[in-house]
Parts: structure tokens; sequence; C-alpha cells
């Protein structure tokens, strides 16, 4: 067991893969990770994901989900509801290196969405029935995802973003890192990289991979405006040999009830 007091902090969501997050005081688990997250995506002509790697202004647009209708918003556009399709049209698309069965959405929301990015776009969302596997090479075998990365949740904790900030002329807080689950309380900055089991009431996790990171984080959530400096930073104490910079940690869920969920103030024990 461990010894420190912790707890969760911050939890969110984000319904469209890469556009900005929504801050929950709770969070419903299904099978494919936090209910609602990273359902949706928007896809290029060739069906390959759009992430703001590349389009930095996807951190501006706004994806909440009432019911299960999905509400876009942005600066400068009208809000959409999205509804669902009665006979939703099939569509096989990319993320990262899975091809995956999508159904694609209207076309009055591939309209909004091409002209918020300024480029055609399709917004897709994958059905419980899709089967994507996360990596068994980390989480065994029937761990499964929506459009995430890799893996159906990722944990920070703030010790860790206290200690960047430390060293950094201007802080970040933790949307640069698009947590899932944001942890609090007695501990060392990178305590999680020692992690295996956590338990959060009658919810188990395992810590399968430390998250690599990308140029997401330079980017500011609120105006997209790119920092290189923060990168630069972290990498020259969080670089290892493979040449990539770690923050962060991916999760499963190993152990849940039919009505599993997540609450900030919730107490977290370290397992192993």
């Amino acid at each position: 067991m461990y010894g420190g007091f912790v707890r969760i902090s911050e939890l969110a969501v984000y319904p469209l893969k890469s556009a900005r997050q929504v801050r929950v005081s709770e969070m419903a688990l299904g099978v494919l990770g936090p209910v609602w997250d990273r359902r949706w995506m928007l896809v290029d002509a060739h069906g390959k994901f759009v992430t703001q790697r590349t389009h930095a202004r996807l951190c501006l647009l706004s994806a909440t989900v009432e019911g299960n209708v999905l509400q876009l918003d942005a600066p400068g556009c009208i809000a959409l509801l999205v509804r669902p399709q009665a006979c939703p049209e099939p569509l096989v698309v990319t993320v990262w290196g899975d091809i995956v069965v999508a159904e694609a959405q209207s076309p009055e929301a591939d309209a909004w969405c091409s002209d918020f990015m300024g480029m055609p776009v399709r917004l897709v969302f994958m059905p419980e029935t899709t089967q994507r596997f996360v990596s068994p090479a980390f989480a065994g075998a029937d761990q499964r995802t929506g459009f995430s990365d890799g893996f159906p949740l990722l944990l920070v904790t703030q010790p860790s973003l206290d200690h960047l900030n430390a060293q950094l002329e201007s802080p970040v807080d933790w949307r640069r890192f698009r947590p899932n689950i944001v942890l609090a309380g007695a501990m060392l900055p990178h305590a999680e990289d020692g992690w295996r089991r956590l338990r959060i009431g009658a919810v188990e996790l395992a810590v399968v991979k430390p998250c690599s990171r990308c140029v997401i984080p330079s980017i500011d959530p609120d105006s997209g405006v790119r920092n290189g400096h923060i990168l630069t930073v972290l990498r020259r104490y969080r670089a290892r040999e493979d040449g990539k910079t770690y923050f962060g940690q991916n999760v499963i869920v190993t152990k849940m009830s039919a009505s599993a969920c997540l609450r900030a103030g919730d107490a977290v024990e370290v397992l192993e």
C-alpha cells in the first residue's frame, strides 16, 4: 500500500477527439472507457484522423453531449446539434495504425466542421459495436478504447505539473496534457512512474504505459498559440533513451461495477 493521501482533483472527458476538454465532477465508465470520451472524430478526405498536432485550431472547438446528442460550438460559429442518425453510413477510418469502422454523421455536421477547420473534413462516430483493442503488449487481451491515441484513460499528477511549472517562466495548467484524471496529494513529482495498480472506490485501474508527448502540450488551449519552450524544458529531464519525452501514464480499468463512476475528491489507493 502507498502511505500518502492521494485524491482526484480534476476529471475531464473529450467527446470529440482533439477538441476542447469538458471538465466534469463525476465520470461514468463504460466498455470503451469514460462514457462519451473520444467517441467522435474528424477525418480528412482519405479517412485519416485529424488532430491538434497539425491543426491547432481544434483546441477552440467545444463538443459536449446531452443525452446522446452532440453539440458543437466554436468562436464565430452558430452552435450545431448532431443527433443520432437512423441509418448511419458506415465508413472505414484510420487512427494511428488502426483501421476501424465508424458511422458517418450528417452532411450538415460535415459542412459545419469543414467551415470551421477551413478544409474538407467529415465527422464520424464510433459505436460500441466497433472492436478497437489497445495494445496487448501493455494491457493484455480484450481491452478496448474509442478514438483515443491508444488507451482509454490518461492520468497525470499535480506534483509532476508543479515540478514542470517551477522551471517555466509562465506556468501552464493540466489542460495542456489532456488527461482524463488529475491526482493531487502527498506524493513526489512523477511518483506515478512507479505505480502499477490503483483503487478508487469500487474501481480498480492498472497503470500500463507512460505517455510519450507530441507537440500538443505546447499549444495554449485558450488561444491555439504554440510555445515550444514548454517541451524544450520538459525534454531536459523527461527524455529517455528512445528519444521520446514522457509525462503522465496511460491507464486501463481492470475492475468495475455496472454503474462505475469516478468523482472529483475521491480518495485513491496505490495498491502496487
